[in-house]
């Protein structure tokens, strides 16, 4: 049984009508079809959502549809399906993370803000976080989540989120093409009373009735288990995915009440600026690449990195002193840690050199590294604060067997020529040939400008670490410009090998994005996801030819 849900009878009395709908108690009925509506407001309509459910267990899917406002591109008449959804209030307050929603192929695919109470027509804010607006959409996926159904939210857009044209609406009665909506419930229809047209559904989205066939045929004729019909989904996304940048687009800027706004190297005049108690709540709801956040960290300040992650083969510490960074790299493991990709900017660096102190007379290992650009890219959030100075004066007092290590793709490395090397602290660049730079690290300087950094900061006295990691064996030819030019550093340090991987998390969070298409030749082996045997022999065998003589590390990855 499908269950439709909308939260006025006027968004969704075509389809009533459309489907001969009869009035059955608080619902109307037709064929495998439950229509319900909602009361007040969005809490009453979660409130039905659930109790509905929890009484008829045969409800497989429950859709939501009804009209939202834009506060994007999208146009009125449009009809798209929601990836997301989060929650304010009337006055632009966010309350909890984002819920994730199903995303459905051959849909327009939008963010939804859902407005706790009245109407929030600060659409310019809203904006932010959302594509378009309701009121109820955050608290039907909430009550679907804490059920077995599978939740859908279709909208169809009335207006630009202006007060005029919302009291219009009220007033006057809906008309609307229903064709598409209806195509789709039908296909919903066809979908519910099939187990294995469900499962396809289910999990790659797809609702073409010819597609859903053809796929089931094959399923069928193959005798595929499930597990070997979870890989053909896999697949499925992972074809289907195409590149998709994300670029700063007039970012706003927000900043906790607490922080000290003089270490912000950036101007903030004229830019948007919002001043927030917490951060975390903005930092989950905002959309990709709309803002730069300043906060105080709370809590952890490093992290202990894996074994075999530094030079000497054993493990260090992260410098958690930033989270995401400028760069839009498509094989970045951030973008499904963080589930945003925003930059995060610590700027409480006395606490972070305390614990980095504590850290130094406790852990009596020697070298001790520690590492910053883990979780961003050091040098590219340069130009926003100076915790990095803070860092290198720091580290610039203590013995030379505890080491700085700044990792990044940038060639922002004009602070740095002002400075005095020292021993203990190493510049390390991540370096890719042209040709990966310009498919797979959007937005990153290409090889040319991270060469030219290498090479003033050498010789200035910097000692340069060298990372070729991810290698994309697909191009393996041309990282011959790369291994050439590193025999031309006077004062390396180390150079590190590894190629493209995934643990079990990282692989599905990747599945989940944009950047599918990124996995398209790793299998699973030795619990990860990587290339082949023989495609690892041939690089490792190229790599360990090239840079002989070198004094090179591998990853765990090059080591497996």
């Amino acid at each position: 049984m499908i269950l439709i849900a909308a939260r006025h009878k006027k968004e969704i009395e075509p389809l009533l009508k459309l489907y001969s709908a009869k009035k059955e108690g608080r619902f109307y009925k037709s064929g495998n079809i439950l229509f319900t509506i909602g009361s007040n407001n969005g809490l009453s309509l979660a409130a039905n959502i659930a109790y509905t459910i929890g009484r008829n267990a045969n409800i497989k899917i429950a859709l939501l549809f009804g009209l939202a406002g834009s506060v994007s591109n999208f146009k009125i008449g449009d009809l798209v399906a929601v990836n997301k959804v989060s929650l304010i209030d009337k006055y632009s307050k966010l309350i909890f993370n984002p819920i994730n929603m199903k995303n459905i192929a051959f849909f327009k695919t939008a963010k939804l803000v859902s407005v706790l109470e009245g109407i929030n027509l600060d659409g310019g804010f809203v904006s932010h976080f959302g594509d378009i607006v309701d009121n109820e959409g955050y608290f039907f996926a909430r009550a679907v989540k804490e059920t077995d159904a599978l939740g859908i939210i279709i909208k169809l857009i009335s207006d630009n989120n202006q007060k005029s044209q919302i009291e219009k609406i009220k007033k006057s009665s809906l008309n609307f093409d229903s064709s598409r909506i209806k195509q789709f419930i039908d296909s919903l229809i066809k979908i519910d009373s099939d187990e294995l047209k469900f499962e396809i559904f289910k999990y790659t989205g797809i609702w073409a009735v010819n597609t859903l066939k053809g796929v089931k045929k094959l399923f069928i004729k193959k005798r595929l288990s499930f597990s070997n019909r979870q890989k053909i989904y896999r697949k499925i996304k992972i074809n289907n995915s195409k590149p998709h940048i994300n670029k700063f687009l007039s970012p706003v800027i927000i900043i906790e009440k607490s922080v000290d706004k003089s270490r912000i190297r950036i101007p903030l005049d004229g830019l948007q600026t919002f001043k927030v108690d917490d951060y975390v709540s903005y930092f989950h709801n905002l959309k990709d690449k709309n803002a730069i956040i300043f906060a105080n960290k709370k809590g952890e300040f490093l992290r202990k990195t894996p074994d075999d992650y530094t030079p000497d083969g054993k493990g260090g510490y992260s410098i958690l002193n930033a989270y995401n960074c400028i760069y839009d790299c498509s094989y970045c493991f951030l973008k499904g840690y963080f589930k945003s990709f925003n930059p995060v900017i610590f700027l409480n660096y006395e606490d972070y050199l305390n614990e980095i102190a504590k850290v130094i007379e406790t852990d009596k290992r020697r070298p001790l590294y520690f590492f910053a650009g883990t979780f961003s890219d050091s040098l590219a959030l340069m130009p926003y604060s100076n915790f990095n100075i803070e860092l290198i004066k720091f580290f610039q007092n203590l013995n030379d067997d505890v080491y700085l290590e700044f990792r990044t793709k940038s060639n922002h490395i004009k602070d740095f020529l002002n400075i005095k090397p020292s021993n203990n602290i190493i510049l390390a660049f991540s370096l890719s040939p042209n040709s990966v730079i310009k498919k797979f690290e959007f937005m990153t300087p290409a090889y040319e400008k991270r060469s030219s950094a290498i090479e003033l900061l050498d010789k200035k006295g910097f000692k340069i670490g060298i990372r070729i990691d991810p290698v994309i064996i697909d191009y393996l030819d041309d990282y011959n410009e790369i291994i050439n030019s590193i025999k031309q550093i006077k004062n390396i340090h180390s150079i590190e090998i590894g190629f493209l991987r995934f643990d079990k998390n990282g692989y599905k969070n990747m599945l989940s994005s944009k950047n599918a298409y990124i996995l398209k030749p790793l299998e699973y082996n030795n619990r990860m996801y990587r290339y082949g045997k023989q495609e690892v022999l041939k690089a490792k065998k190229f790599f360990q030819e090239k840079l002989k003589g070198l004094n090179f590390y591998k990853s765990m990855e090059f080591e497996s």
